[in-house]
């Protein structure tokens, strides 16, 4: 989100997306702290207000006077004003949710999918999810369904195109299928991308940072430079299928040794834990990362083994080790948190140009 504005008419939509993006990390402000905040003059943030007012996406608060003059306006966002959805596919269930303009949860839907299940069969379950989802919902609060399935895919044509594990995802349109089954606008992005995007938004962390999930596979989302990073085409943090072990076993990608074959052939999640930690020192290594949050149904079995295990691994195998120092950490989201950071993509564009 910009942080900054000028008082200029052509950047009116700019400066609103400026003051409520302010609004919504602060969870509420006065107009004089949004002038501070935004560097407009006090007259652009009244202006810019008073036409945000009518639209219904905020509330107005009167603060108890705390001396003489007239008492202080809060200003806060209405979560009921407008709604998203966010879908996980992943290779054994799915699961939608409805979001508030806020971000807070207000309904999920969720079910499992059967082995080997068509592309057909994920676009009716998703489907049938978001109709559920809104169908008390008025049609104008809701801003689009935002989706985290699993890779490769293209992100910006909306198409998965080989997912691993999963016979006949080959160039699938998905975007495509889904938004004209439920009449929505739709995103599509890679599952560790939107899980990333949920440990993100709406601050933007500062540090080099890979979210990893680990659950029916492996991969990364990667915050670099406050942003998610995808790669020119999108297909970045594939991290899964990098290889540890020339001579490994074959892995479902083709290749052999990949971090994803090996972890899963672990007897035990100390064994997987110290071997994802070897990938992950390469990764430090290639990205020069700060940070690590481990992520996903199989972290959350064994939560400490595996901070305590790749936490060691990277002392082990960094060169450097007390110059590159690593937090890592086990993420406090659940196991929704795919399904959320899609939600947040879609939110993070009405954020971008309201409307």
């Amino acid at each position: 989100m910009a942080e900054t504005g000028v008082n200029l008419r052509g950047l009116r939509r700019h400066n609103r997306a400026l003051l409520l993006g302010h609004i919504l990390r602060a969870g509420g402000l006065s107009r004089v702290e949004l002038a501070q905040r935004s560097g407009l003059t006090q007259q652009a943030v009244s202006k810019i207000v008073s036409d945000l007012l009518p639209e219904g996406l905020l509330d107005v608060e009167r603060q108890a006077a705390a001396g003489v003059g007239k008492p202080r306006t809060m200003l806060r966002l209405r979560a009921e004003a407008r709604c998203a959805l966010g879908a996980q596919l992943d290779r054994d269930g799915f699961l939608v949710l409805r979001t508030g303009l806020t971000g807070e949860v207000e309904e999920i839907v969720e079910g499992p999918l059967p082995v080997g299940f068509a592309p057909e069969t994920a676009v009716t379950a998703i489907a049938d999810g978001a109709r559920k989802l809104v169908a008390d919902v008025d049609p104008a609060r809701v801003l689009g369904l935002g989706v985290g399935a699993v890779g490769p895919l293209d992100h910006r044509a909306g198409r998965v195109r080989d997912a691993t594990n999963m016979p006949g995802w080959h160039d699938v349109p998905l975007r495509d299928l889904l938004a004209e089954r439920t009449g929505l606008p739709v995103t599509l992005d890679k599952n560790t991308n939107s899980a990333a995007f949920a440990h993100a938004w709406p601050e933007e962390t500062a540090a080099a940072t890979a979210v990893v999930l680990v659950g029916t596979g492996i991969g990364v989302g990667l915050l670099i430079d406050g942003r998610v990073y995808r790669g020119p085409r999108t297909n970045a943090g594939e991290f899964g299928h990098t290889t540890i072990a020339y001579a490994g076993p074959r892995c479902a990608c083709g290749r052999r040794g990949c971090v994803e074959v090996m972890h899963r052939a672990a007897g035990t999640p100390h064994d997987a834990a110290r071997l994802l930690g070897i990938g992950l020192a390469d990764l430090v290594q290639v990205l020069d990362l700060e940070r690590i949050v481990l992520f996903g149904r199989t972290i959350r079995a064994a939560p400490e083994v595996y901070r305590e295990t790749v936490s060691q691994q990277l002392r082990d195998l960094l060169p450097v080790p007390y110059w590159q120092r690593i937090d890592v950490e086990l993420s406090d989201l659940d196991e929704e948190a795919v399904a959320l950071g899609a939600a947040f993509e879609v939110l993070a564009g009405f954020y971008e140009d309201p409307k």
